[in-house]
């Protein structure tokens, strides 16, 4: 049998940890939960968590940095998946917003207030990747037919980034009283009713007929 590699077993328990600490933070926010919180939540003590963090807000930043890097790694399989660009549209935001939906309200202000390093990490995610996951969705559309061919694609990708910006600030989110998920879910539509062709729209809405009909009693 070959030899356990050093580390992996540390590197396991590290990722443990992480998920149990990114699930409290889901439920009860950042800032309300203390490390003695965590320690218990977790079932270690508090020295264990020392052992793989200096202070919280560097576990927080750990929590976030695995956060993006497995949300990058899903959101590019699904962008890419499906018959056509629509499709890996669709699984996408679906993908997003059950994340969304198990996101404390108060994540996204706890971030930017009190842990801005980890909000820089999640800026940067959505500037470097997402705005990428986009510019090829829309490029694979233009070749498909389902998306018009007559703007610019780097512009636009551009352009809905910035709107995601404005919609993901907690003053946005406090303005409209409405779960990010939703506000998710208008965005898109807006975006795909400006882009898609007569043929792109019309699979747009027989897709989700399809949805709706899955999910009646």
């Amino acid at each position: 049998m070959s030899p356990t590699p050093q580390g992996t077993a540390q590197d396991t328990r590290l990722n443990e940890l992480l998920d149990g600490c990114e699930q409290t933070f889901r439920r009860n926010g950042v800032r309300a939960v203390s490390m003695d919180d965590l320690a218990r939540a977790l079932g270690v003590s508090k020295k264990t968590l020392y052992k793989y963090c200096r202070d919280k807000a560097d576990l927080v930043l750990q929590v976030f940095d695995r956060m993006c890097a497995r949300q990058d790694a899903r959101i590019c399989a699904l962008s890419e998946s499906g018959e056509n660009a629509i499709d890996g549209v669709i699984s996408t935001m679906e993908y997003v917003q059950g994340e969304l939906r198990d996101m404390h309200p108060s994540m996204l202000f706890d971030l930017q207030k009190y842990y801005p390093a980890a909000m820089q990490r999640l800026e940067q995610h959505k500037h470097e990747n997402m705005e990428g996951y986009l510019l090829r969705n829309i490029e694979r559309g233009q070749q498909e037919g389902f998306y018009r061919k007559n703007f610019d694609a780097k512009l636009i990708s551009r352009l809905h980034m910035a709107m995601v910006q404005t919609m993901t600030n907690p003053a946005t989110i406090e303005e409209f009283g409405r779960p990010l998920s939703e506000l998710k879910q208008e965005l898109h539509a807006y975006h795909f009713r400006g882009i898609a062709t007569e043929e792109g729209m019309a699979y747009y809405h027989q897709r989700n007929l399809a949805t709706q009909a899955q999910a009646a009693p």
